[in-house]
């Protein structure tokens, strides 16, 4: 019994010290190795996190368009910042009265030549009405004016709420000049469906200089490309409404023959015609 006690107080000590020297040894190993691992871990994670997208805060006047089909805008576009991009929306105002007010507003304006409207909303992001803007917004809040907000245009409302249905466009365009441009331009339909009788052409945006030109299509008969391509004259940015004219399909049915017992009678549909809603030049050159 007295060995026994012996031997547990003289190999107890010894025990505990190697015990101690262990842990002490695998608590230095693991401080060793946390940096490592606390590095590889912000490797990984600056390799997955998304790129940070341009902020364009500013007045983002727009071209305010459309029928009784649909209500669209386009920001007006510069070769600078905040307002290099070119963006086309399908909008509904909230208060169903003011925007039966614009629909009729508009029809009028078209018909007088004089088709001009914009709206004006409080200064924002414009990066945010990009789908892919990770804080996406789809409201705003706009004043609607009668003509150009910047060249004598009437205001109509103020402080009117919108809701962006869908982002037609969201065109980021690059600031730096280039004397090389494309033999052609290529035009975007813009509808709220492919029946709609009246539609819209919007030039797409590429080098500067070019031209900000949209146009309206009333009398559509069958549905239209998504996209015109047509050739351009290297002293021109952009093609004229009878360059257009001429470049769209046959979007009007066929002819057809109504037979009675005694008369036949034979029915065309009017033909599409293509006039000028918007054509800016010296804001992008």
């Amino acid at each position: 019994m007295f060995l026994n006690s012996y031997n547990t107080t003289l190999v107890t000590p010894l025990f505990m010290r190697r015990f101690y020297h262990d842990v002490y040894r695998g608590l230095l190993a693991i401080l060793i190795l946390l940096p490592i691992t606390a590095n590889a871990t912000q490797i990984d994670t600056s390799s997955n996190s998304p790129v940070t997208p341009q902020v364009r805060v500013g007045l983002h006047g727009m071209l305010l368009f459309g029928s009784e089909y649909g209500l669209f805008a386009s920001h007006l576009p510069m070769f600078h910042t905040p307002h290099n991009a070119q963006v086309v929306l399908q909008l509904t105002f909230d208060d169903p009265q003011i925007n039966t007010a614009v629909i009729n507003g508009l029809t009028l304006s078209a018909a007088s030549g004089y088709p001009i409207w914009t709206i004006v909303p409080q200064q924002f992001d414009l990066s945010m009405l990009s789908p892919a803007h990770p804080n996406h917004i789809n409201h705003l809040s706009v004043d609607i004016v009668k003509g150009h907000f910047e060249r004598g245009g009437e205001m109509q409302w103020k402080n009117q709420g919108l809701t962006v249905a869908r982002v037609l466009v969201f065109n980021e365009l690059d600031t730096q000049f280039e004397l090389q441009k494309a033999n052609n331009n290529t035009y975007l339909k813009i509808n709220n469906t492919p029946d709609d009788k009246v539609q819209f052409l919007v030039k797409r945006l590429t080098t500067r200089p070019d031209a900000d030109h949209i146009v309206r299509l009333d009398n559509v008969g069958n549905s239209l490309p998504a996209e015109i391509v047509i050739p351009i004259d290297a002293a021109n940015l952009f093609n004229d409404e009878a360059q257009l004219h001429a470049a769209l399909p046959d979007t009007a049915p066929k002819n057809t023959t109504l037979s009675a017992a005694s008369t036949k009678l034979k029915t065309t549909s009017p033909m599409t015609t293509v006039s000028r809603v918007y054509i800016e030049l010296d804001e992008l050159k």
